[in-house]
């Protein structure tokens, strides 16, 4: 499993709010796609998924805050041959 945290965006910055998840649990995903997006200090900012494979389990939901670090969702990372 990949863990995809909230990475410190700034080092003044230390909190975010979940806007929208662009997939649900069970969802395929792709390496680089729009995974979710946050809003920080009133400016809307995406994460892209780190890999490829299917979101596993979203640990926060829309309107959620979250702290750099936590872990927002993990995704069962697709094993090629």
């Amino acid at each position: 499993m990949i863990e995809v945290t909230l990475e410190e965006l700034a080092s003044d910055v230390k909190e975010a709010t979940i806007n929208y998840w662009f997939y649900e649990e069970g969802d395929s995903v792709e390496e680089g796609e729009d995974l979710v997006e946050v809003i920080v200090e009133g400016n809307a900012l995406k994460l892209a998924a780190p890999c490829s494979g299917i979101l596993n389990e979203v640990y926060f939901t829309e309107g959620d805050s979250v702290s750099a670090g936590d872990v927002l969702c993990e995704i069962e990372e697709n094993k090629e041959g």
